[in-house]
C-alpha cells in the first residue's frame, strides 16, 4: 500500500493523523525573577528567623519577668509550659495556611504575633495596673499564659506558611537543602535576636525590652515582605525551581557567620562575667548591630541577583495543549510546565516566545478526568507508599509533588504517620530536657555557672548545624548508587531518623556518665545535633509521603505535638520526678532541701531517654521499610 493510499484510508475512517508532540527546549536565558521560585523562597527564609527568635527565647527574659511581677518559680514555669502546650493546637494554623495560602498565613501571623508580644510586654512592664494589682498573681499569670498561646499560634502560622512555600516551590535537588537552610535560621533565631538585643541595649533597659524587638521583626521581616512578594491563594501559579548550588553556598556562609557571631558573643559574655573586666554597664554597640543585620539579611536579598539555573528543561507534554500549559506527567505524577520553541509548534500563536512560561493558575485535578490509581482499594501498602488508591487528589500550586495528598485525618489512619510521631516525640523531648534543665544539670554536677550559657550556645549552634546538614545530606543521598536501604537506588529520608536515634543514644549515654566538663559539653553538643536532625526530616517526609496539598496542617501537627508531648513527657514528668526523688533532706547537711547535687540527679532521666531511643531505632527501620515505594518512585523520577 502506498503512502497516499494509507493517508486516504485514514481520512476515510475519520481518523486524523496524530501530530508529533512538540519538543521542549532548554531555557538558555534567565527567566524574569517574578517567574521563578526565588522570590518566594527568599520570603520564606527571611520569615523563618522570626519564629525561632521568639519560640526559644523565653529563658532570655523569664528571670526579669519573675522579678518584676514577684512570681514564684512554679508560676513562671506555668507561663512557659503553656506556650509549648499550645502546640497541640498548631494544626489549626496549618489548616488555615492550606485553605487561604502562605501570603495570608505569614502576614496575619506576623501581625498577631507583634500584637501579642507587645501586649505581653505592656502587661509585664506594669502599663495595666489593674492586671497586676493584688497580692495574688494568679490573674496576671493567666493573662500572660493566654498571650503566650497567641504568640505560639502566631509563630505556627508563620512556620506553616514558610514550609508550605518550600515544600511546594522547590523541586528535586533543592528542596532538602532549602528546608535545611530555613530550619537552620529557625535554630539560630533566638541566638541572633539575643545578640541583636545586647548590641542595642541601653543602660536603663531590662531583659523584658527584648519583646518589642521580636515584635518589630515580626512586622518588618515577615508581614511586609510576604504581603509584597507572595501571590494570593487565588493567583498562585507554578513557577520553575531555578535555585543552584551557589544559592545554597551563600546561605551556608550566612548561617556559618551567624553561628560564629553567636558563639563569639557568648564567649565574650563569659569573659566579662568571669571578672577579667569590670562589670560596668556597657554601651550599645551599633557596629555589631549592623554586622548582624548584614549577615542575616544581605545574603537572602542577594539570592535575587545570583545566576539562575540555566538548563531547566521540563518534560514534554503528553497532549496537544498550548505551549506553556500545566500538565500532569503520567509516569512521574509531576505537573509540568513546558517551555516550547514557537518554531516547533505548527499554527501556534505568534505571542509565544521560545522561553515563555505560562503563569495561568493551576486548577485542581479533582474535577478533571480521573488519574490512574484513583480506584478505591484496601491495600494498605498502596496507601502507605502514596499510589493514591481511594484517596483525595488535590491540586496544588506546585509541580513538585508526585504523591496524592492526604489530609490530617487520612494521614493519621496510616501506620507510617504514627511511627514518625513516636520517633519525633521522643527525640524532641530528649532535646528539650537539655534546654529546660541545663542550668540545673550544671549546678548538680558542681560546674561553674559560666558553663551554662556556653553549653546553651553550643547546643543552639549544634542543633542548627544538624538541621542544615540533614536537609542537604538527605537530598543528596537520594541518588546515591546503593541498593541496601529497601529501595532500588539511593538512601531514603527515613534512614536519617535511624541516624538521629543512634546519635541520641550515644549523647545521652555520655551525659549519664559525665562527671567532667569536657565530657558534659561533648554530650550536650551531640544531643543538640540529634535534636536538630528531626526538624527538616519532619517537613520533608510529611510532604513526600503524604503530599503537599495539606502539608500546612499535617506538618504543623507534628511540629506542635512533638514539642508539646515530648516536653511534657520527658522534660516535665520524667526529669522533674527523677530530680526531686534524689534531693537530700535538709537534715542530712548535704542539701537545702530544694536542690539536688550529684550525677544521680539526671542519670536515670538520660538512661530512660537511651532506652526510648532504642525503640526509635527499631521504629525508624520499620518506617523506612513501610515507605520504601515512595522513595523508589522519587528516585525513578529524579535526574
Amino acid at each position: 500500500m502506498t503512502t497516499a493510499t494509507a493517508s486516504s484510508s485514514l481520512v476515510a475512517n475519520n481518523q486524523p493523523l496524530e501530530q508529533p508532540s512538540p519538543t521542549p527546549v532548554p531555557v538558555t536565558r534567565p527567566l524574569p525573577i517574578h517567574q521563578t521560585n526565588i522570590p518566594r523562597v527568599c520570603c520564606a527564609i527571611l520569615a523563618s528567623v522570626t519564629t525561632g527568635g521568639t519560640t526559644y527565647a523565653f529563658g532570655l527574659y523569664g528571670g526579669a519577668l519573675k522579678k518584676k511581677l514577684h512570681l514564684r518559680q512554679s508560676q513562671l514555669d506555668t507561663i512557659s509550659a503553656v506556650f509549648f502546650l499550645a502546640g497541640f493546637l498548631s494544626f489549626i494554623p496549618g489548616a488555615y495556611v492550606d485553605r487561604f495560602g502562605p501570603r495570608l498565613g505569614i502576614s496575619i501571623g506576623g501581625i498577631t504575633g507583634a500584637v501579642s508580644l507587645m501586649s505581653f510586654w505592656l502587661v509585664a512592664k506594669g502599663f495595666f495596673p489593674s492586671v497586676i494589682e493584688g497580692d495574688d498573681p494568679t490573674f496576671v499569670v493567666t493573662v500572660l499564659s493566654i498571650l503566650n498561646v497567641g504568640i505560639f499560634l502566631s509563630c505556627a502560622l508563620v512556620t506553616g506558611s514558610v514550609f508550605k512555600i518550600i515544600s511546594c516551590q522547590c523541586g528535586p535537588g533543592s528542596k532538602g537543602s532549602a528546608v535545611g537552610v530555613a530550619k537552620g535560621f529557625v535554630g539560630l533565631g533566638s541566638g541572633a535576636y539575643a545578640c541583636l538585643f545586647e548590641s542595642i541595649r541601653q543602660p536603663n533597659m531590662d531583659a523584658l525590652d527584648f519583646l518589642p524587638l521580636c515584635a518589630f521583626f515580626f512586622i518588618t521581616a515577615a508581614t511586609i515582605p510576604s504581603w509584597i512578594t507572595l501571590p494570593s491563594k487565588a493567583n498562585e501559579t507554578f513557577v520553575p525551581d531555578v535555585l543552584t548550588p551557589l544559592h545554597f553556598r551563600v546561605m551556608y556562609a550566612s548561617l556559618s557567620s551567624l553561628a560564629i557571631l553567636i558563639i563569639g558573643n557568648a564567649l565574650l559574655g563569659l569573659y566579662k562575667d568571669s571578672g577579667n573586666e569590670n562589670n560596668a554597664e556597657s554601651s550599645p554597640n551599633y557596629i555589631m548591630t549592623g554586622v548582624l543585620l548584614f549577615v542575616w539579611i544581605a545574603p537572602i536579598v542577594s539570592l535575587l541577583y545570583l545566576p539562575q539555573k540555566s538548563d531547566w528543561t521540563p518534560e514534554a507534554s503528553t497532549g496537544g495543549d498550548a505551549a506553556g500549559s500545566a500538565q500532569v506527567d503520567d509516569n512521574t505524577g509531576y505537573e509540568q510546565v513546558t517551555l516550547l520553541n514557537s518554531n516547533d509548534v505548527s499554527g501556534s500563536n505568534n505571542d509565544i516566545s521560545s522561553d515563555n512560561i505560562s503563569l495561568e493558575p493551576i486548577a485542581s485535578h479533582a474535577d478533571e478526568e480521573s488519574l490512574p490509581g484513583d480506584e478505591e482499594s484496601v491495600d494498605e501498602e498502596d496507601e502507605e507508599d502514596g499510589t493514591g488508591q481511594g484517596q483525595e487528589v488535590t491540586g496544588t500550586a506546585s509541580s513538585y509533588s508526585s504523591t496524592d495528598s492526604k489530609n490530617l485525618l487520612q494521614m493519621l489512619q496510616t501506620p507510617s504517620a504514627w511511627m514518625m510521631l513516636w520517633i519525633t516525640t521522643i527525640l524532641a523531648g530528649g532535646g528539650t530536657v537539655e534546654t529546660n534543665n541545663l542550668g540545673q544539670m550544671v549546678e548538680s554536677l558542681g560546674f561553674s555557672d559560666v558553663v551554662t550559657p556556653a553549653t546553651l550556645a553550643l547546643f543552639s549552634v549544634a542543633q542548627s548545624g544538624g538541621r542544615i546538614i540533614t536537609g542537604a545530606a538527605s537530598e543528596a543521598s537520594l541518588n546515591y548508587e546503593t541498593r541496601r536501604c529497601c529501595i532500588d537506588k539511593g538512601i531514603p529520608r527515613p534512614f536519617y531518623f535511624v541516624a538521629a536515634s543512634v546519635l541520641a543514644i550515644f549523647s545521652h549515654t555520655i551525659l549519664a556518665i559525665a562527671t567532667s566538663q569536657a565530657l558534659f559539653v561533648i554530650g550536650v553538643t551531640l544531643s543538640g545535633i540529634a535534636f536538630g536532625m528531626i526538624w527538616p526530616l519532619m517537613v520533608l517526609c510529611v510532604s513526600e509521603i503524604f503530599g503537599t496539598a495539606h502539608v500546612g496542617a499535617n506538618y504543623m501537627f507534628y511540629d506542635g505535638f512533638t514539642s508539646a508531648a515530648g516536653t511534657f513527657l520527658l522534660s516535665k514528668i520524667v526529669a522533674q520526678q527523677v530530680y526531686e526523688d534524689h534531693i537530700e533532706p535538709p537534715s542530712s547537711g548535704k542539701s537545702d532541701g530544694v536542690t539536688c547535687y550529684g550525677i544521680k540527679c539526671f542519670q536515670q532521666t538520660h538512661i530512660i531517654i537511651v532506652i526510648l531511643s532504642f525503640t526509635c531505632v527499631a521504629t525508624s527501620i520499620l518506617m523506612q521499610y513501610k515507605t520504601r515505594n515512595v522513595y523508589s518512585k522519587s528516585n525513578i523520577s529524579r535526574p
